[in-house]
């Protein structure tokens, strides 16, 4: 353990703090120390309480995990670095005190993606918008750092290459996502038994806000949001994890399919050489064949951190479309985080304390 720093886990019990947990096992930077829950879970044992039944087949987590006593959001921490994976309505607050008490939170939560000081981060993407936790000193002595909505990560990913290279001056997105992206306890089976719910609270907001403070510029330590619009439309399906996005954009500068292919196909991201342990080889792969992607089949790319891009064709209404395809519990959640984590750590804003 020596050389690791000690992690906190709030929110532990649910789908997307098990899916932490379970990537936190090994991981070489860090060490899952302290694991937190409601307050009514408070004292029993995280392996007593956690969602395990949610991880694939196979997926284990170390004894010495499942044996962590649990505690409530606002108790002491010890460690200095904390993943948040509470819900939103819970977090907001949480989250400002423990900044307020000198702790690094990294949140997958909503609550404050979008503050003018916070960074909403996709390494590959905008790894320099780190620098407004600078802005933060005025708040607390702690810094706070979000990752995206789990479709807008496979949204943005998808745009960076397209904005970089062509300019974006709008977007249209519908949503066919993933049953377990509802958390628990989720739509119940007879609401999603040969059904499917074309309305998602709060999500086509997200879709619609998010990509413009991601793909914008840092000017004077403010983000000058990109200006395209999105128009979003967002749906629950029957699909265990994995959810689908079918893009259509116009561009400023035109480009046939074939430049749009090479411009996703040659995209690399911008932290390729900081050798993230979470981070792809790939952070976008082009997939091939007119039935492409799928979740079953294409989910899993690069341990669920590789967003497939397939069906690249031109737009009849716009310029282009194709279909994006984002693992929501791992780089649109769990590994969205983690990834963020570790950016925090070769960026310097990774506490020193706390190493075992």
């Amino acid at each position: 353990m020596r050389g690791r720093i000690d992690v906190g886990l709030l929110g532990a019990t649910g789908i997307v703090g098990t899916w932490l947990a379970r990537m936190l096992r090994d991981h070489p930077w860090f060490r899952l120390a302290e694991v937190g829950a409601s307050p009514a879970s408070e004292g029993r044992s995280y392996g007593e309480v956690a969602a395990l039944s949610s991880l694939p087949g196979g997926a284990e987590i170390p004894d010495e995990i499942l044996a962590l006593e649990l505690k409530a959001p606002t108790d002491e921490w010890s460690s200095p670095l904390l993943l948040c994976a509470l819900p939103s309505r819970e977090a907001g607050r949480v989250e400002e005190e423990l900044a307020g008490r000198g702790h690094v939170v990294v949140s997958n939560a909503a609550s404050h993606r979008m503050d003018a000081d916070v960074p909403l981060i996709i390494p590959e993407v905008n790894p320099g918008h780190l620098a407004l936790v600078e802005r933060q000193q005025e708040r607390w002595p702690g810094m706070l750092i979000t990752n995206p909505n789990c479709s807008v990560v496979g949204l943005a990913l998808a745009l960076a290459p397209l904005h970089r290279a062509f300019g974006l001056r709008m977007v249209t997105v519908a949503t066919l996502q993933a049953l377990s992206g509802a958390g628990r306890p989720g739509p119940s089976a007879g609401d999603m038994l040969d059904n499917v719910l074309p309305h998602i609270a709060g999500e086509e907001e997200k879709l619609a806000r998010e990509p413009q403070k991601i793909l914008g510029e840092l000017q004077e330590r403010t983000i000058q949001p990109a200006a395209f619009p999105v128009s979003a439309q967002t749906h629950r399906v029957p699909v265990t994890h994995g959810h689908l996005l079918a893009v259509s954009a116009k561009l400023d500068v035109p480009a046939n399919p074939d430049e749009v292919v090479e411009a996703f196909a040659g995209f690399r991201g911008a932290v390729r050489d900081e050798r993230l342990p979470s981070a792809p080889v790939r952070p976008i792969d082009v997939v091939d064949g007119e039935a492409r992607p799928q979740p079953r089949l294409d989910r899993d790319r690069g341990d669920g951190m590789t967003v497939a891009v397939g069906r690249v064709r031109r737009c009849e209404t716009l310029d282009v479309k194709f279909t994006v395809l984002v693992h929501n519990l791992v780089r649109g959640a769990a590994g969205a985080a983690l990834l963020n984590a570790e950016l925090c750590h070769v960026s310097g804003y990774s506490p020193k304390a706390g190493r075992r």
